[in-house]
């Protein structure tokens, strides 16, 4: 499993899967939805929902194109901020990430910056540093999933077994059909030694074969490094 972030609001963009009959002054499919579009872009909750589920379909590029849109309207908006470094740290643009994380802690403590700069640790092979700064994500955010998550398997790949059970179990308890939070605690019952539960949790998901085979992959992985 790999770090990702899970859970985000998401906005459906798509037209309705079937159409009726209706009467000539009834709007059209398109019509409705540009119409829903246009709301959306003029309510600034709506439109970080909408831009929010582009950036969970990994449209990142469009999720920023986006986000210059919303600052036209909305500028220095905290929440169009923090996403915006997601979406730089999504597409490997680590340094302006990083420097939008840290300008967003200097006026006041962030999990979603924590949690961002945490990744951006890990990926530059400083996972110390990012157990420290997912650590102090998760005291400011203790039900976010995806901080729980994220953190549990940093946890696992330093053989932190008790503290990785804490945080996966508490993931999965808060978010029982989140599949990577499943997929994580299943992979910290392989490594310790409880196949039986490990394959329990992955029948009761319905994962299929090439996701268990996944999973126990990474468990054999993380057994020899």
């Amino acid at each position: 499993m790999r770090l990702l972030p899970i859970l985000v609001l998401a906005t459906s963009l798509l037209l309705p899967a079937s159409v009726f009959a209706a009467p000539q002054a009834a709007e059209t499919p398109t019509e409705a939805s540009a119409e829903r579009l246009r709301q959306e872009m003029n309510d600034p909750a709506l439109y970080l929902e909408l831009i929010a589920a582009l950036q969970q379909r990994r449209l990142h590029y469009a999720a920023l194109a986006h986000l210059d849109m919303f600052d036209t309207k909305w500028p220095n908006d905290r929440r169009a901020m923090l996403q915006r470094a997601d979406a730089w740290r999504q597409i490997d643009e680590l340094d302006r990430a990083g420097e939008l994380y840290r300008r967003l802690l200097a006026s006041e403590p962030l999990a979603g910056a924590y949690h961002g700069l945490g990744l951006i640790a890990v990926r530059r092979g400083a996972p110390g540093e990012g157990l420290e700064l997912l650590a102090q994500a998760n005291r400011l955010a203790p039900i976010d999933v995806r901080i729980l998550n994220d953190l549990g398997y940093l946890q696992l790949t330093q053989q932190q077994y008790p503290a990785a059970r804490l945080s996966l179990n508490k993931a999965v308890e808060l978010a029982p059909a989140n599949p990577q939070a499943v997929a994580n605690l299943a992979l910290y019952h392989l490594l310790t030694g409880s196949d039986d539960k490990a394959e329990q949790l992955m029948q009761h998901l319905g994962f299929d074969q090439a996701d268990r085979e996944r999973i126990r992959a990474d468990a054999q992985r993380l057994r020899g490094q």
